[in-house]
């Protein structure tokens, strides 16, 4: 198996990961359920696809991990310091969303790295933070807040796109 069609394999398992988790085509709310659940498939397969490339696919898949851990622990960290209670929960780690910032984290390495990937990257990371609020799990702006976490988080980890000066942060963007 080249390659390409390696590459094509793990997209078309992304998308069936999401399809099949949780009876994702039942009734009512399993679909948003399945597409809140597929946030470690998603995770897996974005790594699986990064290591897949020949060139640097080992370097690729450690920068994604590197995103992923670094989102992880910002996430928590704000979770701690706000303390925003859940809808219909009394527990204190709604903002921001955990699923989105790694959705986001994920989307972000995948569509930096392999750029014919960004629109379904961004498009399940979107499915995952949508998920959430209709799951009651956050409220809208604690997903907006995963997501930017995730996004500006990872973007250091692909190129030193983002990086941290004297003055603050530097954003290096490239077009």
């Amino acid at each position: 198996m080249n390659a390409q069609s390696t590459k094509i394999s793990l997209i078309i398992m992304i998308i069936l990961l999401l399809a099949v988790s949780g009876k994702a085509w039942c009734s009512d709310d399993h679909f948003a359920r399945a597409a809140s659940d597929s946030i470690i498939p998603f995770m897996v397969a974005g790594e699986l696809l990064l290591v897949s490339d020949h060139h640097n696919g080992k370097q690729k898949a450690i920068q994604g991990a590197k995103a992923l851990l670094t989102t992880g622990a910002a996430t928590e960290a704000l979770k701690l310091i706000v303390g925003e209670k859940r809808p219909h929960s009394d527990s204190r780690t709604s903002f921001p969303s955990g699923h989105t910032s790694a959705a986001f984290a994920m989307a972000t390495v995948l569509a930096d790295y392999e750029p014919r990937y960004k629109i379904p990257a961004y498009g399940i990371a979107s499915l995952i933070g949508w998920s959430r609020v209709e799951v009651g799990a956050h409220r809208w702006h604690d997903v907006a807040a995963g997501a930017v976490l995730g996004y500006l988080t990872a973007k250091h980890f692909t190129g030193e796109h983002l990086s941290v000066t004297p003055d603050g942060f530097q954003f290096n963007w490239k077009w």
